[in-house]
């Protein structure tokens, strides 16, 4: 009699066997390796992750309709939802793409085009996998990208960790799941020029009231003077190698271009104008 409900830390970690297990079978190749030439596997790394993959997959998901990783833990996919054209496209997915990917890498280095569509792809590819994990802490199916495009689903004949999979250990595995995938997900977002939009709006709300209650003029380009009392508009100091961006306010260099860099529409922190060109300043 098979189980229909499977619980999610347990196919979490049918996916954790499967990274772990990929990665003895390269630190074993590694080791085999490790009294030859220095970098004789280095040009072809892609080729030589591509074979053991490939045989992982052969021995695995196609000859068994299960991964290594579930085969450890009692899990395999329902016959009736896995097909011929499914594992090849699992292939295609899994092994091939990735291979593809990490050879354009290798290969076209210095082609930016190239670089740049790989960068765009691995973006969207993270953006589902984010999507699926969501749907996955809700339904408990479908741990994976390809399973859910595949519509495949697991099933067991009997669970062979009942006393680890209780409601602790769940909690726990998807408590550091939801943490890493919370980490992704800032690590998509630049963080310092969303806190510089936030600010300038919050602050710009405040100071059109506050100006137009006192019938104060809207930020316009001036003239920038420099005294002995002057200090940078961010930093609150001296400024150093002093520039200006077309306002009333002097910045030092590395204050106004950090800024610049990471928000191409930064703006002067103390009139709220929104300079494009950076000019060195000038007595």
């Amino acid at each position: 009699m098979s189980i229909t409900y499977i619980p999610r830390v347990t196919q979490l970690d049918s996916i954790q066997l499967d990274n772990e297990l990929e990665e003895l079978f390269k630190q074993l190749l590694f080791q085999a390796t490790k009294y030859f030439e220095p970098g004789i596997l280095q040009p072809i790394l892609p080729e030589v992750e591509l074979l053991i993959r490939t045989w992982i997959f052969k021995n695995s998901v196609y000859d068994k309709n299960c991964t290594f990783g579930q085969q450890m833990l009692s899990l395999k996919y329902k016959t009736e939802n896995i097909s011929k054209s499914k594992l090849y496209w699992y292939f295609l997915y899994c092994i091939a793409l990735k291979y593809f990917r990490e050879r354009a890498m290798y290969s076209f280095t210095s082609n930016t085009k190239i670089q740049n569509f790989l960068s765009k792809m691995e973006t969207f590819q993270l953006v589902g996998d984010i999507l699926n994990f969501l749907q996955f802490v809700n339904s408990g199916k479908h741990p994976t990208l390809i399973d859910f495009i595949l519509g495949l689903q697991l099933t067991a004949d009997k669970l062979t960790r009942e006393d680890l999979t209780d409601f602790s250990w769940t909690r726990e595995l998807l408590w550091h799941n939801l943490i890493e995938l919370i980490g992704t997900v800032l690590s998509l977002v630049n963080m310092f020029g969303l806190r510089q939009r936030m600010t300038k709006a919050l602050k710009y709300m405040w100071w059109r009231n506050h100006t137009n209650s006192k019938g104060g003029p809207i930020a316009t380009s001036s003239t920038a003077t420099m005294t002995i009392h002057t200090t940078c508009a961010c930093c609150s100091e001296k400024p150093i190698l002093p520039h200006v961006m077309g306002c009333s306010h002097i910045f030092c260099y590395y204050c106004l271009m950090a800024n610049k860099t990471a928000d191409p529409d930064f703006a002067c922190p103390k009139c709220y104008y929104n300079g494009k060109e950076v000019t060195k300043y000038t007595v």
